[in-house]
């Protein structure tokens, strides 16, 4: 198992922003590794989603993927629950800061025995993938704060 821990400054008021992150659906629009993300389950025990994940190295891998997501107090979980991630756990949590929001992002890493050697890449890979949604994320709540403004 490994930890990726790490923080992010979002220029994006909390409540926008959280609203931003858990539009699970929207998410293919933020980077062209995430094909799709189809809700399968919303109740009270959290909300299903299967995601498809395309990668482009020296081959093209195609993921697809179930992830539970929880919200507890000021903490969303997420945890996969199958494919070659399955177990990953992920904790975000959001501490406003002004107009800005403090993104706190922790992941317990779990891959199959297979993957196991791409540990150091899939790392790198977690935190710039992270990186990238939520700066399109930044993006997305500044459109939509101009549009309210209107």
């Amino acid at each position: 198992m490994s930890t990726l821990d790490f923080e992010i400054i979002v220029k994006a008021e909390r409540p926008l922003l959280e609203q931003i992150f858990t539009d699970y659906e929207y998410y293919s629009n933020y980077l062209k590794q995430i094909e799709s993300v189809e809700i399968i389950k919303n109740d009270d025990e959290g909300i299903v989603t299967k995601e498809v994940l395309v990668f482009s190295t020296y081959l093209k891998n195609k993921i697809i993927q179930t992830s539970v997501h929880k919200r507890h107090n000021d903490i969303f979980f997420s945890e996969i629950l199958d494919g070659p991630a399955k177990g990953t756990i992920v904790n975000i949590t959001f501490q406003a800061n002004n107009s800005e929001t403090k993104v706190i992002i922790n992941a317990e890493l779990k891959l199959s025995l297979k993957a196991k050697i791409f540990y150091p890449i899939v790392k790198k890979a977690y935190k710039h993938f992270f990186q990238g949604v939520f700066m399109k994320m930044e993006t997305r709540a500044e459109q939509i704060k101009e549009k309210r403004n209107e």
